[in-house]
This record gives structure tokens, sequence and C-alpha cells, in this order.
């Protein structure tokens, strides 16, 4: 069946139908429009937040650092594994011989001499720098013009390079014209003189010292800088039980340092399998009959001198894996529930 309709009913009534469809696609194209914008609008903002977020800034501050250490400490590492499998002398080609090298290490004693003076070095460090700078951290943290000074003396030997005091004192010790000696001499205790870096017996002693001179500045400028942040209501409450000195450093002082006292062991632990190579080198070079032969120096002589990199290298590997193990304990400890006070 079909309806007639006059023309200009029909293109009126036409007219409005595709108008009416026209709107109504606009609409759906806006609304589009508007979702798009919402999106694009919900993406810029998350990441503008993750621009601007704390996260983002501390990883973009530690990416340099990040990036040095990948660069110059896990890669060299994971090439000297590689060479730690291979008998190379640094010129001829490498030949693979899997894990002799580190049979051949644990064989030699000259390894062991060398892993015994650095426990030695180790704990006598330990032994003679912490205390030391709890000692005076405590005796110079009052604020007198005085104690400022004491502090900038005790500090000073740390500005100094390892070359030039290693000189300063190889000079000390020098058996002749040394200083200690000479005093010795005029103060009647001639039967103490000794070669002190050209005995045995003397020598890791007195590289202990001239170590504990040099460094233990630093590690008071830790305590003082953790006596700083315990509050004094601590101690004014137990001034009310008693003026016992030891025993408010026993049961408030130490308990309360255990952060620094914590960096102070990293410091001393990594230093004796590093920084002190370069000292104990310019001093004695390892001797007398190796009683001052760190790790760290029976390695590069098995590098530099006898030309056995891989064995080098191995040795190396052994001690990385020693230094990572022990200082795995500060890090366990340092990430439990800081202390507040």
């Amino acid at each position: 069946m079909t309806i007639s309709c006059p023309n200009n009913i029909c293109f009126v009534g036409a007219r409005g139908i595709y108008k009416y469809i026209f709107i109504i696609k606009l609409n759906n194209k806006i609304r589009e429009g508007e979702a798009i914008n919402n999106r694009f609008m919900d993406r810029l903002g998350k990441w503008r937040q993750f621009l601007l977020s704390p996260n983002l800034v501390g990883w973009l501050m530690c990416m340099p650092a990040l990036v040095f250490g990948v660069l110059f400490f896990l890669v060299p590492a994971f090439v000297g594994f590689l060479i730690s499998l291979y008998d190379w002398d640094g010129v001829t080609s490498m030949t693979f011989i899997g894990l002799d090298n580190y049979i051949e290490v644990f064989k030699i004693h000259r390894y062991w001499n060398a892993m015994l003076v650095n426990w030695l070095t180790f704990f006598g460090c330990l032994l003679t720098q912490i205390p030391l700078a709890l000692f005076f951290a405590i005796t110079l943290s009052k604020k007198s013009p005085i104690a400022k000074v004491y502090r900038s003396a005790i500090f000073a030997p740390r500005m100094l390079s390892v070359a030039a005091a290693g000189l300063l004192w190889s000079l000390v010790f020098d058996p002749y014209e040394g200083p200690l000696n000479q005093l010795l001499e005029k103060i009647g205790l001639e039967s103490l003189t000794f070669s002190w870096l050209g005995e045995p017996n003397t020598a890791l002693i007195s590289l202990l010292i001239a170590s504990s001179w040099l460094y233990f500045g630093f590690h008071m400028i830790i305590f003082m800088g953790g006596l700083a942040s315990i509050p004094k209501e601590y101690y004014e409450s137990v001034q009310l039980d008693t003026n016992n000195g030891l025993m408010v450093l026993w049961y408030i002082t130490i308990p309360l340092l255990r952060e620094q006292f914590l960096i102070s062991f990293v410091i001393v632990f990594s230093g004796t399998f590093g920084a002190l190579i370069g000292f104990f080198s310019l001093m004695t070079g390892g001797g007398p009959s190796g009683s001052t032969e760190l790790l760290g120096l029976y390695m590069v002589s098995q590098a530099f001198r006898a030309n056995r990199f891989g064995y080098a290298s191995a040795i190396g590997v052994i001690t990385f894996f020693i230094v990572f193990i022990v200082l795995l304990w500060p890090v366990i400890q340092t990430s439990r529930k800081r202390l507040e006070y």
C-alpha cells in the first residue's frame, strides 16, 4: 500500500528527518570527542603525577650513581669472574681451566697469610678507631671554643691524602732519623727503639697506629652527629636515679648510637679490604716477610708482577663474596624499624 502526500509536505518531513539524524550524529561525535579528551586528560594527569612523584625524583637523583655502579662495579666484577676461569698472562691467548684457579688459591699458604693479616687489620682498626672516636665525640660534644679547636685538629688528618699521610708516618717511624726513636733515646728507653716498619713483629702494629690516626677523626664526626640527635630529656631523667657516667654510657648513649656504630663498622670493614691497600702499599709494600700484606696487595702482586691475571681475578672474586656476606649484617640491621626518640 502506498501513501500519497503533497510534495512540499514530504520535502519538509524528509528535511526534518535528515536534520534530526545529523544532530544525533553530531552529538555522538561530540560525546566521542569528550570521551577521548577525558581519557587523554586522565592519562596526562597520571603522567604528571608520576613525573612529580617523590619516588621518581628519588630515582632520578640516584640514577647517576646507579649508572656509575653498573658500569664501573657490576660489569668489571662480571668480567673479573669470567677471567678467573682462564689461565691468562694479560698478553697471550686465554686458556679455559674452569675452577683450577680457585682450587689453587685455597692451597697457597701466602693467600691464607694475607687473609689473616686482613682480619687482624680489621679487628685492630675496629678496636682502636671506634673507642677513640666515641671517647672524643663525647668529650668534645660540648659547645666551647676550645672544643672546636680540638675537633678541627682531630679531623684534620682525614683531609690529608693517603700519599701524604704515608710519607709523614714513614718519616716518623724512620729507624735512624725518625722522631719516635730519637724521643725514646732521649728519655733513656734505647731498648724500645726498633726499625718499626722493618721488623715483622712491629710493622703491622705501626701501620694500625698510623691508620687509626688517619681515620678515627671521621668516625668521631659520625658519633657527634648521633649524640646531637639524642634528646637531652633522656639524660636528665637518668640523672634523677644515678650519676654513674658508665651506666649512662652503657644503657643510654651506646644503644641510641646503634646506627652510627653500624655505619662505622661498614666503613672500617670496607676500608681494610679497599682503602687501606694504598696506605699499606706506600708504607711497607706488604713487607717485611708478608707481615703487612693485605689480600688486595697479594692480588695486585699476582696480577702485575707475576702476570697471573686469572689467578688474581679468582682472589678478587673470593674477596668480593667475603665482603658481600659480611656487609649483609649491617644492611639487615638498618632495614629494621628505626629508633624513635
